[in-house]
């Protein structure tokens, strides 16, 4: 039996998924099922000590139950009954038990290739007639099913199917191996290839093609998953700098040292090195275009998103630190009106990790809005470029999609693009920056920005409300999470309005308010803040660097950024009028950036970047002691195995964090009153004020099928 499960475009209630009014009974199982996992008070499904072999496998489109399930369930047009001898073809195998590390070298030890995981307990592999002839011989194998075209494609473009007419498609197939002979079969009248690259470990193919032959495409035995083709987002536009202060005392030493940092974006200045404008000459190292010119900036974008990172701000307003970083810049072709380029941004990571960049900042990315909140081609790549490259830091903005669709005065959750949706990014949403006395009638109010944000906010407070105000405001147009699957998305906050940055030479980005100053620009966008946390990484890793003596990693990054966020819960309109709950949620994710708290080395109790990781049942305590302090607060952070874009969640390596108070009782993170089975970044915040004693910090492994997972934990008290 399957559980159908045909996503439209519902309003997501955090952390719930809304269900459709005429979603059938199916839906309704399995949103039940997702309710009750999601909520923190089901995780009877999660905690058995022996798991149940009948557990559902949950896929985007549905939910297998195993000793029902019957393909001739599925529609006819996307469904197969086998594959020739020839042909290796993916298989859904569910394993009796939490997956071992030992079961996934015997799957290879047959021949079988193992795409990744898939809840609960399976994998997903591929296998040819030999090695399918050979699963007997693994005794953990419980059950196994061909994987049906039907799995194979997004929910954004089953409404495609619906309507008829033609869409432009990635295309993933399995192993590179196979790009040249899937070409082949591609081949045919009504497909036009637009283009081909390989990944990692996987290849991509775009097409554009007549809805009615996806049924074909995704009955090809080395496709694996097909999705929504877009042209890319530019993030809004540009920003300023206006996080916490950082004291000269904690970071003076390291800001005199240069970090890379690899940007990829619409361009720097006018094209070529000679074309950067002076002002940011000291701060770009290169220029490369992936577009095969001289990467001039065509709208002004990148060159602002640059000017952040070298903190124009800072300069003009006579800062007397000022970070000395040098960026790579990419030009790419994402957001620029044409097909979204290069295919694989896998190879743009690689390119700028060997040029020696430890952190890398998307201001243009290759998602469009018709991924929302999705977890797709390029959100499995990004995942899968930090799990091999554990240093590497990837920060994304959040979007700038946020509207209040419904008329109540409040944004709308569910609206975060698709890069920010990768569990090893650092996602990051906008704040409102907050007003200088010499700010004057030029800080627009979100009623002003219609003009860019046509019809998204139409109802009080938010139309009547200044762009800038208080540092407890969110920006009206920054994304909301969480994620498709539940998670907590955006990671944290940065501001996003009426940001000072230098000017291209060239035409205006869109949010760019030019004129303002000759060289010079005020902008708006998610992109920005997202530019504000990159450049405080780079300071925060130099200081790593230097107390810690090695390469920090992205998740102990992340887990001091995270440790030391600054909550701005009830938000701008106060309790009256509350948009933002406590902290963590799909606002602000943990609040926002605030660079003092997290390197205030001061406070810092336990700092470990545990390279060795952990395996299932695994564990690791630490006593620490708290005595004259408020707030104890613990993060535990680690990059994920990448999940696969079929999967309905996508957490795949299960860590586990609990903190016991003096008094025995154990706190669980992320307000939960149970495990987290979602995310990759659990943060215990405690008033311990009046209580000081021995605390007791657990981290342990619950699920990692693809073992050993390092991780990364951070304890202050404040």
């Amino acid at each position: 039996m399957i559980e159908l499960l045909i996503l439209g475009r519902e309003k997501r209630l955090s952390p719930q998924i809304k269900p459709q009014r005429k979603a059938g009974k199916g839906l309704f199982v399995l949103l039940c099922l997702l309710a009750l996992i999601l909520s923190g008070q089901g995780n009877l499904l999660l905690a058995q000590e022996t798991p149940s072999p009948q557990l559902p496998i949950l896929l985007l489109n549905g939910a297998i139950y195993p000793q029902r399930f019957d393909p001739a369930s599925l529609p006819a047009s996307f469904r197969v009954d086998g594959y020739p001898a020839n042909v290796a073809a993916l298989y859904i195998l569910q394993c009796k038990d939490l997956i071992k590390e030992t079961w996934v070298n015997d799957i290879g030890g047959i021949g079988g290739q193992v795409r990744g995981y898939l809840p609960y307990n399976a994998l997903l592999v591929a296998l040819d007639a030999s090695a399918h002839s050979r699963l007997s011989e693994l005794g953990f194998v419980e059950w196994s099913t061909l994987y049906q075209p039907f799995f194979k494609i997004a929910p954004a473009l089953q409404l495609g199917l619906i309507q008829g007419g033609k869409a432009e498609v990635l295309v993933e197939i399995y192993s590179e191996r196979l790009l040249q002979e899937t070409l082949q079969s591609l081949a045919r009248p009504g497909i036009e290839i637009l283009g081909s690259e390989l990944g990692e470990s996987s290849a991509i193919i775009s097409l554009r093609l007549p809805v009615d032959m996806l049924k074909d495409v995704a009955a090809l035995g080395a496709v694996e998953w097909i999705e929504l083709s877009s042209k890319g987002t530019l993030c809004g536009g540009i920003s300023e700098t206006e996080v916490a202060a950082v004291p000269v005392n904690a970071l003076a030493d390291v800001q005199s040292g240069k970090e890379k940092i690899a940007l990829t974006d619409s361009g720097i200045g006018t094209g070529g090195m000679a074309g950067v404008p002076s002002i940011l000459r000291n701060n770009i190292l290169d220029l490369y275009s992936t577009r095969g010119d001289t990467g001039a900036d065509l709208n002004g974008h990148g060159t602002a998103v640059a000017g952040v990172l070298s903190d124009i701000q800072g300069l003009y307003e006579g800062s007397s630190i000022r970070p000395q970083n040098s960026i790579l810049a990419y030009a790419t072709e994402y957001g620029l009106n044409s097909p979204a380029r290069p295919l694989s941004l896998y190879s743009i990571l690689q390119n700028c990790y060997e040029g020696g960049a430890r952190i890398h900042l998307s201001g243009s990315v290759p998602e469009g809005r018709g991924s929302l909140g999705a977890y797709g081609i390029y959100s499995v790549q990004r995942d899968a470029f930090v799990w091999n490259n554990q240093e590497m830091a990837l920060v994304e903005p959040a979007g700038n999609e946020g509207t209040d669709a419904d008329g109540d005065g409040i944004i709308d959750k569910g609206n975060l693009l698709g890069g920010a949706a990768a569990k090893n990014a650092i996602s990051v949403g906008g704040s409102e920056s907050a007003r200088r006395k010499s700010d004057g009638a030029d800080a627009y109010n979100y009623k002003t920005l219609q003009d860019f944000f046509p019809g998204r906010f139409p109802m009080a407070p938010i139309s009547e409300d200044s762009s800038l105000g208080e540092q407890s405001g969110m920006a009206a147009f920054s994304s909301r999470g969480p994620t498709g699957d539940g998670r907590i998305k955006p990671d944290l906050v940065a501001p996003a309005t009426y940001i000072l940055s230098a000017a291209s030479g060239g035409n205006e980005s869109l949010g760019a308010i030019s004129g303002w100053e000759k060289g010079y620009v005020r902008a708006y966008g998610t992109s920005m803040a997202a530019a504000q946390a990159a450049r405080d990484i780079a300071s925060l890793r130099r200081l790593l660097v230097l107390q810690q003596g090695d390469r920090p990693s992205a998740a102990l990054i992340k887990a001091f950024l995270v440790n030391g966020a600054a909550d701005l819960a009830p938000g701008q309109y106060g309790a009256q009028a509350q948009e933002i709950p406590p902290a963590p949620n799909a606002v602000e994710g943990w609040g926002r950036l605030d660079l003092e708290t997290s390197s205030n080395e001061g406070s810092w109790i336990e700092v470990l970047d545990e390279s060795e990781g952990l395996r299932p049942g695994e564990s690791r305590v630490f006593r620490i002691e708290a005595t004259a302090a408020t707030i104890l607060r613990v993060t535990l952070a680690w990059s994920d195995y990448p999940a696969l874009p079929e999967a309905r969640l996508q957490l795949v390596n299960d860590l586990d964090l609990r903190v016991t108070d003096v008094d025995g009782n154990p706190v669980y993170p992320n307000g939960r009153n149970s495990r987290d089975p979602l995310n990759n970044v659990e943060r215990v915040s405690m008033d311990i004020s009046g209580k000081p004693g021995v605390y007791t910090i657990e981290v342990s492994g619950w699920n990692v099928p693809f073992s050993p997972q390092p991780f990364a934990l951070v304890a202050q008290a404040f």
